[in-house]
């Protein structure tokens, strides 16, 4: 099976699903294809969002009233919800209604994940998830310390990030992307690697002092927010659910 091939047998497999005999082929085509396999991680992750986008479909409320109606219309009201069932008029109705709030739903929730400047956000990350961690200098001292540090070493105007204000950092390391600096600290809570960079640098724009930002990229989830000038994104490995309860556990802004 060639590349081509593989790619349109692809199109069929679904996660959670037991793949057949040629979807698994094209799996193991995938495996030693970097491109494909980066387009089916695209899919899945396509597919996923689709498929939280309809968990939170909530149909309008006066909907089964309006579908009694217009089943009474059409002469089907002796057959309960089996009668609904068998009027074309209905079900299109229905499905009609559930495709377009499902479609919005997945805008609203692509949207609320998407903001000017989150592909050099991606970068930092991608960049990050490649290194072995000997990047890194060894230091011990809290978070809120680590300012005179950074102006050593080319990132000026460090600001504490409040949640991490005396949590302990065990590394860190200036870097640059772009020509600009950015200051890069680790922290033991789940192994978290902690970023703050001047947004204008990058041209991230983020409603300041607003929530955090959640996505998954590759095996890491990253989470970013404003303050001020500056930009703080926190990135560790696992999903989107397991950052935002780590979210929740720190201290109040």
């Amino acid at each position: 099976m060639n590349t081509t091939e593989a790619e349109s047998v692809l199109r069929c497999h679904r996660e959670g699903r037991e793949p057949d005999g040629r979807v698994q082929k094209a799996l193991r085509v995938a495996e030693g294809d970097a491109d494909l396999s980066r387009r089916l991680r695209d899919q899945l992750e396509f597919d996923t969002q689709i498929a939280e986008a309809i968990h939170y479909i909530i149909p309008p409320e006066d909907l089964r009233t309006k579908l009694g109606a217009l089943n009474e219309a059409n002469g089907h009201g002796r057959g309960g919800w089996r009668g609904y069932l068998s009027s074309p008029a209905v079900l299109a109705a229905a499905v009609g209604v559930l495709l377009f709030l499902g479609v919005i739903a997945f805008f609203v929730m692509e949207s609320m994940t998407r903001f000017t400047g989150r592909e050099a956000v991606e970068k930092m990350v991608e960049t990050t998830a490649r290194m072995t961690g000997s990047e890194f200098d060894a230091v011990s001292t809290t978070t809120a310390e680590l300012g005179d540090w950074f102006m050593i070493r080319g990132y000026e105007g460090y600001e504490t990030l409040p949640e991490f204000a005396t949590v302990p950092a065990v590394g860190a390391r200036v870097f640059r992307q772009d020509g600009k600096a950015i200051a890069q600290f680790v922290i033991e809570q789940h192994a978290s690697i902690v970023f703050e960079f001047y947004a204008a640098d990058f041209n991230v724009q983020l409603p300041p002092d607003g929530d955090w930002q959640v996505w998954e990229q590759e095996d890491w989830v990253a989470a970013i927010r404003r303050q001020g000038e500056h930009c703080f994104m926190i990135m560790q490995r696992g999903d989107e659910a397991a950052m935002r309860l780590f979210l929740k556990s720190l201290p109040r802004k």
